[in-house]
């Protein structure tokens, strides 16, 4: 079995990412400042250096980055992201294509000036300039990036999608809207979308009430219109329809499913979700679909039982200041994909740490029968003579162990009952934990 391990890493958002402070029982407010100072710990940093220390210490096939580097499109910032993570994630002296780094645009990248002068597209050029010079992938902007890692392998299938191209679009808008917008400056009072009367509002009239007045992110935030266009769609579907291509790992920056809090803007979610849904089901195969923009951490799962192979797996990153995911694909010689395992690392402000939490374990074939080979067969076989013996189909890892062991059987045992359980032939309690921790109940014939 093959394994293909990332990182996950959500929106950024810098210079506006937060480096909040651990907590300290400050009784003494005299006490000298930079003594306290050093005495607290910041869990950004913490993630900072977790990502490092991951990205030296585990082979890892990509880093792959959901969008948002900065906020409100400052392309100064933007650049400053870039050679951030370059630097971080990358370690010294080693070429600059050593470690694939992967990303797709978010909203808050788009600059408003770009998307009025340049046009939906070439708003990314200078964003795709900046990519190419520091050794990263090419970014997506109106087809799909399509890449296979590791390189030369059946390894796993990256496709990056654009959902951020109807950004500061303002013909998306209706002409009330528009209008109306293409007059304002950071400076003027906010628009209220849910009217279309907008003569209390004009641009040449400063508000009355300076707490009125609108912040960048406010028309950020009114701005994003986020939709995968009919070409990029047609594209990835090409894709996903080529034979050796049986699965796929979709990034995007927006969210396929509605999110848990309620989001109060004119296009709350992406604009055409559904159909897109609709269309990744269909061609009957597990897709991955990972993505940020919502700064939480949600793994859901879409089925359709008239599609029995199709799976859908929307896997969000948090903000980065809330940690990352480490993902392992594990998939077949043959290229199938057998599960995924999500580890999340989250940041624990009170201590300023990052703590690796509860592993996940997401099983995506539907019958696995096909991809055992002889030795795992011969596993099998070994687990029910022996659970016949005791009477009991319930083993333990380290039963396991021995019977693999005693029968010489040339096979990793971990790969193996992750295949017997995508065929259906043993359940694992305890997927979310170390091996040593498994429990496994053979199934009856």
């Amino acid at each position: 079995m093959r394994r293909v391990r990332i990182l996950q890493v959500g929106d950024i958002h810098y210079p506006d990412w937060h480096p909040s402070s651990s907590n300290i029982d400050a009784k003494d407010s005299k006490f000298a400042p930079k003594i306290t100072q050093k005495l607290r710990a910041s869990s950004l940093r913490a993630v900072l250096t977790k990502l490092r220390r991951l990205t030296t210490s585990k082979p890892l096939d990509t880093i792959a980055f959901m969008g948002d580097f900065t906020s409100r499109g400052d392309k100064t910032f933007i650049a400053s992201a870039f050679q951030h993570f370059t630097l971080l994630c990358r370690a010294q002296g080693r070429s600059s294509k050593a470690l694939p780094l992967i990303f797709v645009p978010g909203n808050h990248d788009v600059n408003r000036d770009d998307a009025r002068e340049l046009g939906p597209t070439e708003k990314f050029s200078e964003m795709a300039s900046l990519a190419a010079r520091l050794g990263w992938q090419t970014v997506p902007v109106d087809q799909p990036v399509h890449f296979r890692l590791p390189t030369g392998s059946a390894g796993a299938n990256f496709i990056l999608v654009n959902t951020a191209i109807g950004s500061w679009e303002l013909q998306n808008l209706p002409a009330f809207l528009r209008d109306r917008l293409e007059a304002l400056s950071p400076s003027t009072e906010p628009v209220d979308l849910g009217s279309p009367d907008i003569s209390g509002h004009s641009p040449a009239t400063p508000p009355s009430d300076p707490d009125k007045e609108a912040s960048d992110d406010e028309y950020y935030g009114q701005m994003d219109t986020p939709y995968i266009s009919r070409e990029m769609l047609a594209g990835l579907q090409e894709l996903l329809q080529q034979p050796d291509m049986r699965y796929g790992i979709m990034i995007g920056h927006h969210n396929l499913l509605p999110q848990k809090t309620p989001r109060i803007t004119p296009y709350a979610e992406m604009l055409n979700s559904g159909f897109v849904r609709t269309q990744l089901l269909q061609g009957n195969k597990p897709i991955v679909y990972l993505h940020g923009h919502i700064h939480a951490d949600p793994v859901e799962i879409v089925n359709d039982p008239r599609f029995s192979d199709g799976k859908l797996i929307c896997i969000s990153a948090p903000e980065i200041q809330s940690g990352f995911n480490e993902l392992v694909f594990f998939t077949t010689d043959q290229g199938e994909l057998v599960g995924i395992r999500l580890i999340p690392y989250r940041t624990n402000v009170a201590d300023g740490t990052v703590m690796e939490g509860e592993h996940c374990f997401i099983s995506t074939m539907s019958n696995g029968k096909a991809f055992l080979n002889n030795d795992t067969f011969d596993l099998l076989r070994r687990l029910r003579d022996h659970a016949t013996r005791r009477g009991n189909g319930l083993l333990f890892w380290d039963e396991i162990t021995e019977i693999a062991a005693s029968a010489e059987l040339g096979l990793d045992l971990e790969d193996s009952l992750l295949m017997l359980q995508a065929a259906r032939f043993v359940e694992i309690d305890g997927l979310t934990k170390a091996n040593s921790a498994w429990r496994i109940k053979v199934r009856d014939e």
